[in-house]
């Protein structure tokens, strides 16, 4: 009887332990793994860019680029942007509409973007040489990959000037596809009777319209209007450059060869060819008209689960953030942050040499000095800086980013988080890696501060400035940026708290010049920080005229108590204040972050699923051999006692 229940012990153990293994190291269900997918994915999947499907803008990738632009019968306008780019957000609306205007040229050429922030297009700009943003690019027909072919330059923005720029390239295209656009004007003498020559299986037209470009500063409306009409039947449009008359349309009718003028209010493309179209309708011709909406995906009728859980999962975590409240540092950002610039930011050059790579030494340099990483982080930016140092006078950007990515791999798990969690945005491309950026040399000028590794008050300023001048993405936030730095005399900051109030400072005049831009999200307006809520005693009435830091004055009557400001600054942006939130393995929070209470609520604030460290593994494995061992004891007890023999009393208490 004790056997029996010894092995009936064993048994329900067993199968406790076995739950137990299970409770601990089973495999993630389809959820989870939709989630785990969705969170490796999140850095590219927040940011889809700023064209969708009902703009006239052809989205390029790197996966799609090859199929849409080379070899094509048709020209490409393509424009390389940056989603996180503030001139980029507010280039978008000249570019959609620049792309609407003309969608009824699209078998000549086509408007396309790229997105440059997106880490799989990274290779593809850095062979089209994209350096500043938004670049554009002409690509004529039949373009082919090789060296050096990156298309043709157009340093243009204004609508206007793009058009025409284009209308030039159109001009030059030697390898032309059929049915290409004859662009060569008529000749002053010209024949009219050549204008309805029939060609081919084509019906010859029934009106000529005949362009007079009489501009001594040249004029591509004539093109432009010969584009609009060329899909249309029986219709031919023609140019032509008459000194003795001036800019303006005419009509020729092949039935009788007459020639009549048409009213032109204005020679613009507009006007002209709407002149055009009130004539044909006159003669019942219908005009080709191209629609400019794009056809809506369908939605789905069966609601996603997974998305649905999801949504609730991002919902959860937008809560926490907004309790939280604005004046919380997360580890995740900055990571982020690091993250963005070594694996997209640097790589986008062909080499870096001279004074970039300086800037990136400085920048390396700062980083392994004072950023809060693991051990597995803190090695891999070692190992980064090593490799660039060891550069006698430039790294091969294709070396570094393949060197980049093994040492990324060899010290694996280096970061703890796939998303931003208080830079993040429900809008595309808003805040993200410029706030991201921002809060990393926030940080970095406090832990400077509070430390004796460098007497150097420049040191984080200098490596910021570097930075931003040879890396950042946005050409027009970067030279914003060194106009304000020369501006506000960086050079002549004396201590490591000036340099900490410079950048805040500073960072107070880019939010009130972006205060209402494009760029801005309404759910996190650029506030002068920190707000009167966050910190009261930073701010104090005016009591005199006199003013030894002007930058220092508020509109309200107030002005900043800048050595409340300091202190407010020095405890946001200390090292035991950053918060966990988002990180996705307890074991990659720096270690002094959990002793100091903060990891205590890993757990609890985590987004995902669980996902095993070493230590679950290797108890659940001693745990299911332990199990397995008392099992194998009980059986064999129940099995022996068939064969043991009758137990009497003297057998255990011996005989008398």
């Amino acid at each position: 009887m004790l056997t029996l229940r010894i092995a009936l012990l064993g048994v329900v153990l067993g199968s406790s332990c076995l739950v137990q293994l299970v409770a601990t190291s089973r495999l993630p269900s389809l959820y989870e793994k939709h989630l785990f997918k969705r969170q490796a994915e999140a850095s590219n999947d927040e940011n889809t860019g700023l064209y969708d499907e009902n703009d006239s803008v052809v989205s390029l990738n790197a996966a799609n680029f090859n199929e849409k632009v080379y070899q094509q019968p048709h020209a490409s306008l393509v424009e390389f942007y940056n989603s996180y780019c503030g001139f980029c957000r507010r280039y978008a609306p000249i570019w959609k509409q620049l792309a609407a205007d003309i969608l009824g040229w699209q078998n000549v050429v086509k408007v396309m973007a790229l997105d440059c922030s997106r880490d799989d297009n990274n290779a593809l700009c850095r062979v089209y040489e994209v350096m500043a943003y938004p670049t554009i690019r002409f690509i004529p027909p039949y373009y082919e990959e090789g060296t050096q072919k990156i298309g043709i330059p157009i340093t243009a923005h204004a609508e206007s000037d793009v058009i025409n720029a284009l209308i030039e390239n159109l001009h030059n295209v030697t390898h032309k596809p059929p049915k290409w656009p004859h662009f060569t004007p008529l000749d002053p003498n010209f024949e009219k009777a050549n204008l309805f020559a029939k060609s081919g299986d084509v019906e010859p037209p029934k009106y000529a319209y005949v362009v007079n470009e009489n501009d001594p500063n040249g004029t591509s409306v004539g093109s432009q209007v010969l584009l609009d009409f060329m899909d249309t039947p029986v219709v031919a449009v023609k140019r032509i450059h008459d000194a003795t008359e001036p800019s303006g349309l005419k009509v020729i009718i092949a039935k009788t060869m007459s020639e009549i003028k048409l009213p032109v209010d204005e020679f613009t493309r507009e006007k002209v060819s709407a002149a055009i179209r009130k004539h044909l309708n006159e003669h019942h011709i219908s005009v080709t008209e191209v629609s400019t909406k794009a056809t809506s995906k369908e939605s789905s009728s069966e609601p996603n689960i997974s998305e649905i859980m999801e949504k609730k999962q991002e919902d959860a975590l937008r809560s926490k953030i907004k309790e939280l409240g604005p004046g919380v540092v997360y580890q995740a950002d900055l990571e982020e942050a690091v993250k963005f610039a070594l694996f997209h930011e640097v790589v986008r050059f062909k080499t870096i040499e001279g004074e970039r790579l300086l800037a990136l030494q400085r920048f390396l340099n700062v980083l392994v000095r004072y950023f809060p990483f693991n051990e597995n982080g803190m090695k891999f930016l070692k190992e980064v800086r090593q490799y660039v140092l060891n550069a006698e006078k430039e790294v091969n950007v294709e070396s570094y980013a393949s060197q980049i990515k093994i040492l990324e791999q060899n010290r694996a798990p280096v970061f703890s988080s796939n998303r931003w969690i208080g830079c993040s945005s429900t809008k595309d491309g808003l805040r993200r890696y410029p706030c991201g950026l921002w809060t990393l040399f926030h940080y970095m000028t406090v832990q400077a501060a509070e430390s004796e590794i460098s007497t150097d008050p420049l040191e984080i300023l200098q490596a910021m400035h570097g930075y931003i001048k040879y890396f950042f993405g946005c050409s027009d936030c970067s030279n914003h940026f060194q106009q304000m730095a020369a501006r506000n005399k960086i050079w002549n900051v004396t201590s490591k708290d000036d340099a900490v109030l410079w950048l805040w400072s500073s960072h107070n005049e880019v939010n009130k010049r972006l205060s209402g831009d494009t760029t801005e999200d309404s759910d996190h307006p650029k506030i002068q920080f920190p707000s009167d809520a966050m910190c009261p005693e930073c701010r104090k009435p005016i009591l005199t005229n006199h003013h030894n830091h002007q930058q220092y004055t508020l509109k309200d009557g107030h002005e900043w108590n800048v050595l409340e400001v300091l202190h407010f600054l020095k405890r946001m942006y200390s090292f035991d204040s950053r918060n966990p939130l988002g990180l996705q393995e307890a074991s990659l929070v720096p270690q002094k972050l959990v002793q100091n209470g903060l990891g205590d609520d890993f757990h609890s604030n985590r987004t995902f699923g669980n996902v095993l460290n070493e230590m679950d593994i290797r108890m659940g494995a001693l745990l299911y051999v332990a199990c397995i061992v008392m099992l194998v004891v009980a059986v064999k007890m129940v099995v022996k006692r068939g064969y043991r023999k009758k137990m009497y009393t003297h057998d255990i208490l011996g005989k008398v």
